[in-house]
C-alpha cells in the first residue's frame, strides 16, 4: 500500500480541501458499481455532481459530490438497483466489479456499514479500466 503522502493531481473543478487528505487513504479493495454500458466507459464513472448538476447538496454532502460512488457489498448494490426499477433509472444498467488501486485516487479512512464508498478519482485516472468485470445476475 502506498502511504498517504502520495502526490495526487485533482481535477480543476475540485475546490481546495476536497478531498480532505487527512481523512482519506489511497484507494484499494474490491468494489461494485452500476454502469450504463458494458464494457463500462469513463462516462459510467462521473462524479455525482456531473451526473446531476442541479442537485441541491447540503454542506456535508458537498465533498462527497465530487466523488464516484462504489459499493463493497454486492447485496447492497443489488438493493440500490431494485430501488429504481424503471429502465430510465437503473433498469437496464449493468453491475460491474473490480479492484481499486492507489493510482485511481483516494477513499475515506472510515468506511460505512452500508458498504458505500466514495472514490475521489484523480485527474487522468481511468476507473472503468479497473472496475470492468461484469457481474452475472
Amino acid at each position: 500500500m502506498i502511504n498517504n503522502k502520495t502526490e495526487y493531481s485533482w481535477p480543476a473543478n475540485f475546490p481546495e480541501g476536497i478531498p480532505a487528505l487527512e481523512e482519506t487513504v489511497p484507494a484499494e479493495g474490491w468494489v461494485y458499481r452500476l454502469a450504463r454500458t458494458f464494457p463500462p466507459t469513463q462516462v459510467d464513472f462521473l462524479p455525482h455532481r456531473e451526473e446531476k448538476p442541479n442537485y441541491p447538496y447540503n454542506k456535508d454532502q458537498i465533498p462527497l459530490s465530487y466523488g464516484v460512488s462504489v459499493w463493497t457489498k454486492l447485496d447492497k448494490i443489488k438493493q440500490v438497483a431494485r430501488n429504481y426499477p424503471y429502465p430510465e433509472q437503473y433498469g437496464n444498467w449493468h453491475t460491474v466489479c473490480g479492484s481499486l488501486c492507489p493510482e485511481l485516487g483516494v477513499i475515506p479512512k472510515e468506511l460505512t456499514m452500508s458498504g458505500h464508498v466514495t472514490l475521489w478519482v484523480q485527474e487522468g485516472a481511468k476507473p472503468h479500466e479497473y472496475i470492468s468485470h461484469k457481474v452475472e445476475e
